[in-house]
């Protein structure tokens, strides 16, 4: 669906095409990788790329400085902004009247994650842009706890969306068959990963750093430290293995509201010098080669960019077989699937890899292999030819 009024010169004088990635911050993320990675990707020649970001400029705001693409700040956040609260109205109020002004002369506003294109189909009704993506990167059950009224926005702004982008074929037939959306108007375009230099020495000094040695089976996990990821099962997956496999370290890569409740659950299991909650990293890429084996435990996901990482990496990877996770582990050949919840399936599928050292080679070379069908290449291309036939589209 179009504003009304939108302009019909809808490209620059130079015939370049005018995009806005938006999104609630560039704080590390998959999601804020991949925006970076089109950043970089897309030909210069065919488009103009700026940020518009909801909230704050976060960590990896300088890789777009580097990158020469401006970065805006609408400055919608502050006490309530979270919820429904009268407290937001007037920032919401003047992020409205900046974005209407940072988009007076954007020809497409690629709306990444549900919050930013929720924003832009809202403000749609004031804003005149003429092509607006919506961003489907997690599957539904992921926004199921949140209030009705942002799930009734977020569906209302889906369809004022003129594309939906998915980047999973879970979350592609989702759209199609759970939100009634026609497929014409889905479009999936997997994500992309940058192969990340292997720095030997740097492998050691991280799990020196974890309290870790050469000779431990190092199993980690990038995950933030919130409900969906199962790091609960992990946890249980460490304790049931402590005796038949002493030499099993375990290690998370992320931050979270849950770090309380996991650091509780390790100290109650006597995991503490077995299970290490790292933390946050500017570049999950540069640890995974301090990993023997690389764990993903989620309920749920889109497509997860860790796995494409640990894969990347040449990781040997045991994952639950959800979402978009068996677009990446799609033979057995390539990596280890469990069913997600299932303690006793990943703790025997682990058992399996840490006792088996050419199995561990075999799965991360395959990985490796797998890694390349996703291409930066690849993403900005399909993303290119989005972006000029919902132009062309426009103009008929």
């Amino acid at each position: 669906m179009k504003a009304p009024g939108t302009r019909l010169d809808s490209t620059t004088e130079n015939g370049r095409i005018r995009v806005a990635f938006l999104t609630p911050s560039l704080s590390p993320g998959g999601a804020e990788r991949q925006m970076l990675i089109l950043a970089a990707t897309l030909p210069a020649a065919r488009f103009d790329i700026q940020f518009i970001l909801m909230s704050e400029r976060g960590a990896w705001a300088s890789e777009a400085d580097r990158l020469g693409v401006p970065v805006h700040v609408l400055g919608l956040s502050g006490p309530g902004c979270a919820r429904l609260h009268p407290r937001c109205a007037l920032a919401a109020a003047h992020a409205l009247r900046r974005y209407v002004a940072l988009t007076r002369h954007v020809d497409v506003v690629d709306a990444w994650l549900v919050p930013a294109f929720t924003f832009a189909g809202l403000a749609r009704l004031f804003a005149r842009v003429p092509v607006v993506l919506a961003g489907r990167r997690s599957l539904l059950d992921h926004y199921a706890g949140k209030a009705w009224y942002r799930r009734v926005a977020a569906s209302w702004a889906t369809r004022r969306a003129d594309a939906v982008v998915a980047n999973s074929e879970a979350a592609y037939r989702e759209a199609i068959e759970r939100e009634r959306i026609r497929s014409e108007r889905v479009a999936l375009i997997p994500n992309a990963v940058l192969p990340h230099p292997v720095d030997l020495a740097d492998r050691h000094r991280r799990r020196a750093s974890w309290g870790f040695g050469p000779d431990d089976i190092v199993v980690g996990c990038v995950a933030n430290y919130k409900p969906g990821k199962g790091l609960e099962t992990l946890i249980e997956v460490a304790t049931r293995l402590r005796d038949r496999a002493p030499r099993l370290r375990y290690v998370v890569v992320g931050e979270g509201p849950l770090r309380d409740d996991l650091e509780a659950a390790t100290a109650r299991a006597g995991l503490g010098t077995v299970f290490v909650l790292a933390g946050q990293v500017d570049d999950a890429r540069e640890v995974f080669p301090a990993f023997d084996i690389a764990v993903q435990a989620s309920i749920s996901e889109g497509l997860p960019n860790a796995l494409l990482e640990a894969a990347s990496a040449g990781r040997p990877i045991i994952a639950t077989a959800v979402g978009g996770t068996i677009d990446i582990i799609n033979s057995d050949d390539v990596g280890v699937l469990v069913r997600p919840g299932d303690a006793g399936d990943l703790a025997d599928s682990l058992l399996r890899l840490a006792n088996d050292e050419d199995l561990r080679l075999r799965l991360g070379d395959a990985a490796q292999r797998r890694s390349l069908d996703f291409s930066a290449e690849r993403l900005a291309e399909s993303t290119a030819r989005l972006y000029e036939r919902l132009i062309l589209d426009h103009h008929r």
